[in-house]
């Protein structure tokens, strides 16, 4: 379930960038206000420290990039998910994509990370039907052995 709404989100930003023209922090609020929490928080943050970044830029000395603060958003994320270390590892993939190209290469890097996802999702699908067939035939041998026992 959490990584559906992780590539929903992917995909929520690759539109922001292509129909909207939006600048990151902006895409990252708006699609925190079409989110459940706690992506709504882990975006709202995220949106927040980017606009600081962009205005405070040239004032502070601690310029963060924004795989820096991608980054860091991502530990806060793992904190509050179920999601894997290995799901979060392909979120700082995404981080890698955006903030560095041109529009055109970070949509078609967003959605080569979204089809990555979806294949990991399906191969997830795949595993959890496995280990149901197998908990279904275990439970079912049990009962066969627990009412042989009573016998």
């Amino acid at each position: 379930m959490a990584l559906r709404e992780i590539e929903r989100i992917l995909g929520y930003i690759e539109g922001e960038l292509r129909c909207r023209h939006s600048i990151l922090y902006e895409a990252m609020y708006n699609i925190s206000l079409k989110s459940v929490q706690p992506y709504r928080s882990w975006l709202e943050k995220l949106s927040i420290d980017l606009e600081r970044q962009a205005s405070d830029y040239g004032i502070d000395n601690e310029y963060k990039d924004f795989y820096t603060l991608w980054c860091e958003s991502l530990k806060y994320l793992m904190e509050e998910t179920y999601l894997s270390f290995r799901d979060i590892a392909k979120l700082y993939d995404v981080g890698k994509a955006l903030g560095y190209l041109d529009i055109e290469s970070q949509q078609m890097n967003l959605q080569l990370e979204r089809e990555l996802i979806h294949k990991h999702i399906l191969e997830l699908d795949k595993d959890i039907q496995a280990r149901m067939k197998n908990a279904i035939v275990l439970c079912f041998l049990g009962g066969i052995m627990t009412v042989i026992a009573l016998l």
